[in-house]
């Protein structure tokens, strides 16, 4: 607990960038979702006790970093005037055991208004593409190829090799725009289905989000891999109101 609230006051020391706030999502949002993760210092050991590679008991520190991250908009791969490439989609906060392994927390808005969180993710993913951010970047997820962007105004860098995306609105729409809700792609339930009233969690064990965390469209975009990438038999799901 001492942590926790010691991660928080550090949190009002290190305000959302504005690239946040213009999304609507504040330095007061950021203490609330990092609190969320108090208490769950047994769910977190039980978490890497039943990962494949364990060895031992670990202790377990929740990090006082708290990383907005942004999945990429239908609305943007649309084409829709003035849509931003990104959807705010959770906090992530990352999470260290006493043997070096890595997780983290997604911390997502309740359909009541309170942050919560939703999921453990193994490694330290979102947390790596963060620190390499430009000052005032956000961090955008491309789910289906599982690719990470510092985007700043209309400005698209890929996160792997430093390079700016020429026209990326283009780019997602050839790749998507026949996917969107609403599609034939999407009523026709190819891939599984494309409900945009799902709530499904592009890391972790594929478990539903909690309400009011709507990703939309992010059920397509998991198909290619994502779950194999972050280890889905290393991640255990959270539940709501875990014991």
């Amino acid at each position: 607990m001492l942590a926790v609230l010691t991660g928080a006051a550090l949190l009002m020391t290190a305000p959302v960038s504005g690239a946040a706030q213009a999304a609507g999502i504040s330095s007061a949002d950021a203490v609330a979702a990092h609190t969320a993760a108090a208490g769950l210092q047994d769910t977190l050991v039980r978490f890497f006790a039943a990962a494949p590679d364990a060895k031992g008991p670990v202790t377990v520190e929740v990090t006082p970093d708290t990383f907005p991250v942004y999945e990429l908009s239908p609305d943007f791969v649309a084409g829709k005037p003035d849509a931003a490439p990104g959807d705010f989609a959770y906090f992530a906060i990352p999470v260290r055991a006493s043997d070096g392994r890595t997780a983290t927390l997604w911390s997502v808005r309740g359909s009541d208004g309170a942050w919560q969180i939703g999921n453990i993710a193994s490694g330290d993913v979102e947390g790596g593409y963060a620190r390499k951010l430009p000052a005032g970047a956000q961090l955008l997820h491309e789910p289906q190829i599982d690719a990470w962007y510092a985007v700043d105004g209309r400005r698209v860098t890929s996160l792997a090799d430093g390079k700016a995306v020429a026209d990326y609105q283009r780019t997602v729409a050839a790749r998507y725009a026949d996917k969107l809700p609403g599609s034939a792609y999407a009523r026709n339930g190819e891939a599984g289905g494309f409900d945009a009233t799902s709530q499904v969690m592009p890391r972790g064990d594929g478990g539903p989000a909690p309400a009011g965390h709507d990703t939309g469209w992010v059920p397509l975009l998991i198909l290619v891999g994502v779950l194999a990438v972050s280890g889905a038999g290393y991640v255990l799901h959270l539940r709501r109101n875990p014991a």
